[in-house]
């Protein structure tokens, strides 16, 4: 019999099996977790604003399932509640690792999922590196390199979703969210992730869009867009082409709610458009002369950077002013876990291509203005130059944005 701590998760995430170890480790009984929901018996602590622990385990756990192969999460750290003591959370460092679990047909009908509790090798490690230098113990060069990078990834890792997730008045307290709230939120899980897990290859982005409009109360449409570092984004996928015309406006306009959320790393609700005091006149009124009535706009953050958008529309109706749907900001983070199980593939793709492009479009208004040539000519000239250094035309627009003020014939 193993000593390592495993849980056996059907493939809608509820516990079927576990053994001794984990219960050990988790200081629960196996009455209390067999059939249970593993984001229930496991939620994020609520009084920890960096809390990561559901979002990065559900993405991982959903790139098993549509892939079909392990996926290490290195080191998380996912406190656990303390057992007969409400609101209460034990400080857990974790090294978890998910596997597939397939029938005989080869199909993926659940996850395996692995744990080695490291809180205390973690602590000591971060004790070793802050207190080398003032107790004049010296520590095995490599040990303490190694550990400063593990601690200084993980704390960066805390800092980046502290600033982006904890805003003024979002005070959350254990034990005060209604059990109706949260089969809501379990309901709406599973809505999003269903059809994301039938939408064809290259569709997933598609389908979370029309669980939005079909299952958010009072939303008639909804964008994806993903920004990869420069102004001209890349729509992933929109609900129609209503949607698709509204969030175009802001790129033409150069501001709204989308480009707002994106650069401030918050959500951005208006409710009523037609304001006259609103943020963006220009986008207000092309917005409204398409017939939109409010729009919200949340963040898809990972723990260290965001995304892109989601954008949710409402059309003008009588009565303006109504808030945004109360699931909505949930569904956001539902769909930044549902992304995040593509995104060393279309998804991440898609981001390095409009970084690139944006890049080189740059670089193109670059050369074209310092030569006195068109943008065609300018294009052409990079590529040749890019073909005599043997190097790549995106390398050579980086390496001409590195150093702007210089003039595209000098030597680098």
């Amino acid at each position: 019999m193993t000593t390592a701590p495993y849980v056996v998760l059907d493939t809608q995430w509820h516990i079927r099996g576990v053994n001794a170890a984990y219960l050990r480790a988790t200081e629960r009984s196996r009455d209390e977790l067999i059939g249970a929901f593993m984001f229930e018996a496991f939620p994020d602590d609520p009084g920890d604003a960096t809390a990561t622990g559901v979002r990065d385990l559900s993405a991982s756990l959903e790139r098993v399932l549509r892939r079909g192969a392990s996926d290490d999460m290195g080191i998380q750290r996912y406190n656990i509640p303390v057992p007969r003591t409400c609101g209460v959370f034990r400080r857990r460092v974790w090294s978890p690792v998910n596997s597939p679990l397939a029938d005989a047909d080869g199909r993926v009908v659940g996850a395996l999922h692995h744990v080695e509790d490291v809180t205390a090798v973690h602590e000591a490690l971060r004790d070793a590196c802050n207190g080398a230098a003032g107790t004049g113990t010296r520590q095995p060069a490599t040990l303490v390199r190694r550990a400063m990078l593990a601690v200084t990834r993980y704390e960066r890792a805390a800092r980046a979703v502290a600033a982006g997730r904890a805003t003024p008045g979002d005070v959350v307290r254990a034990g005060t969210v209604p059990y109706a709230d949260i089969a809501r939120r379990d309901a709406l899980w599973h809505a999003v992730v269903h059809a994301a897990r039938r939408a064809p290859s290259g569709g997933c982005a598609a389908a979370v869009c029309a669980a939005a409009v079909r299952d958010l109360p009072a939303t008639d449409a909804a964008a994806i867009t993903l920004h990869g570092g420069g102004r001209m984004p890349d729509q992933l996928a929109v609900s129609s082409s209503w949607a698709r015309r509204v969030e175009e406006v802001q790129y033409v306009t150069g501001e709204g709610p989308s480009l707002a959320a994106f650069g401030t790393g918050e959500r951005v609700l208006v409710p009523d458009l037609d304001r006259p005091d609103t943020a963006w006149p220009l986008f207000a009124e092309a917005a409204g002369g398409l017939g939109v009535g409010a729009a919200f706009a949340y963040p898809l953050r990972t723990a260290t950077a965001t995304l892109g958008t989601l954008t949710l529309y409402r059309r003008r109706r009588g009565t303006p002013g109504q808030g945004p749907p109360a699931e909505a900001e949930t569904f956001a983070q539902i769909t930044t876990t549902v992304l995040l199980a593509d995104m060393d593939s279309e998804i991440i793709e898609k981001v390095r291509t409009t970084a690139d492009q944006d890049d080189l479009n740059v670089a193109v208004g670059i050369v074209a203005a310092t030569r006195g040539i068109g943008t065609g000519e300018a294009l052409q000239w990079l590529r040749a130059r890019a073909r005599a250094q043997r190097v790549s035309v995106v390398d050579l627009a980086r390496s001409l944005l590195a150093r702007p003020s210089q003039h595209p014939d000098s030597p680098p």
